[in-house]
């Protein structure tokens, strides 16, 4: 069994995939993919797939998976072209990228099972079926993104797929294809719910919003509750090499936003009482992995034994003696500045770690910093407190939209 297997296996007349220039049925993409697999053959090796649009990256994905052609989805060029080199472990159908938000990413294999045989629970969770027609965001280099596509598609539904970056788009995308669920990452919701209250409407044909990668707290759910009065919303943790770990649904978040939920069926979680790290079983990992498998995110179960995420290991520094998470240091940001796109880098120096702020979009900030900064003050331990605020017009970005963190670090470094 394969992805293409997956398409062909669902009603050839019914709409598959819209974007802003192409629509396909699932027989059309079948028919793209299997005429670009029947023209090719030879080794195994890796394919890395460089399309500029959803539509082409899907169609060569479904075409080379399952072949001597093990696909991958390159993510942005900033690196230039990648290694072919490596030839594929004879069990995997695809490779997946990270993430890339704090370094360079990294290649992982995939099974095709260890992805599609966890549709089921994943699309229960998410409340995705036949009906469903799902607005997602941005490249399939994205696993995020690719996986919910192949989850969506799984269940028979239909995927509205925006390669733009363009908030009034995707309101326009919603309202001409009735979109009745939404999977984008907080910022890029937060970014579509402002569009939305300019422009004085509401989505009631939403009913289900999924989210990941970035925190969520019940606040917030209730803001995106505002234009999406009818939506469930379900925010996930989870990683590219682990698929997906816990989740939490809007009706049990609470004003903690460290807060992730319980594990996915079948997925079980551990936290290290010395370290904090968070350790991970599952079925889902990627080829190479022992089980159970550190994280080298921190956490804690409470009582009711639900994760909460507390940043990265490698998000601790020291000052004056003093252990520091920067991701603590993010979450007053946010709490202070609340209409701020920011980022806490850690800058590593011979004699003391250094605290940098990216702040962008924010009119708090430019009205009064004296105020905001007395505000952090207040949250933070002195040793805490960023040594530098930095302002900048935008902040980069990797494929699923979080901040590039990797690059700011080499901005900083140069300062």
């Amino acid at each position: 069994m394969d992805y293409l297997s997956l398409i062909k296996e669902q009603d050839a007349e019914k709409t598959a995939l819209v974007t802003e220039t192409c629509q396909y049925t699932y027989g059309q993409l079948a028919r793209r993919a299997q005429a670009l697999r029947d023209a090719v053959g030879g080794e195994r090796a890796c394919r890395w797939i460089y399309a500029d649009t959803i539509a082409e990256q899907l169609i060569q994905f479904l075409a080379y998976a399952g072949t001597n052609w093990v696909p991958v989805i390159a993510p942005q060029t900033r690196y230039g072209r990648h290694d072919c080199s490596q030839v594929p472990p004879e069990a995997a159908c695809m490779g997946v990228m990270t993430s890339g938000s704090s370094g360079r990413p990294k290649l992982w294999w995939r099974t095709y099972d260890s992805w599609a045989s966890f549709f089921p629970a994943q699309n229960g969770v998410f409340g995705v079926d036949e009906t469903t027609v799902m607005l997602c965001q941005g490249s399939l280099a994205f696993t995020g993104n690719l996986n919910m596509y192949l989850g969506v598609f799984s269940a028979g539904g239909t995927v509205i797929g925006a390669d733009g970056f363009h908030p009034k788009q995707w309101l326009t995308m919603i309202e001409t294809y009735r979109v009745n669920a939404l999977y984008m990452i907080p910022a890029k919701l937060f970014l579509l719910m402002k569009r939305m209250k300019a422009s004085g409407c509401a989505a009631d044909t939403v009913t289900h919003m999924i989210s990941g990668s970035q925190a969520l707290g019940k606040r917030q759910a209730g803001q995106l509750k505002q234009v999406f009065p009818m939506a469930e919303i379900v925010l996930y943790y989870g990683s590219s090499e682990l698929n997906y770990i816990t989740y939490i649904r809007d009706e049990d978040m609470t004003d903690d936003d460290t807060l992730v939920g319980r594990p996915f069926a079948g997925v079980y979680v551990a936290v290290q009482e010395d370290t904090q790290e968070i350790t991970v079983s599952t079925a889902g990992h990627v080829l190479g992995l022992s089980m159970p498998y550190a994280t080298h995110d921190r956490g804690y179960i409470d009582d009711g034994g639900l994760l909460h995420y507390l940043g990265r290991s490698d998000d601790i520094c020291r000052v004056n003696g003093v252990s520091i998470s920067a991701y603590k240091v993010e979450r007053a940001l946010r709490e202070c500045i609340p209409d701020a796109e920011g980022a806490v880098v850690v800058l590593r120096r011979p004699h003391r770690d250094e605290l940098i702020v990216y702040i962008s979009s924010s009119d708090i900030w430019k009205q009064d910093k004296t105020r905001c900064i007395a505000a952090l003050r207040r949250r933070l331990l002195p040793q805490e407190v960023p040594d530098r605020f930095i302002e900048t017009a935008n902040l980069p970005k990797n494929e699923s939209g979080k901040i590039d963190k990797g690059r700011l670090l080499s901005m900083t470094s140069s300062l």
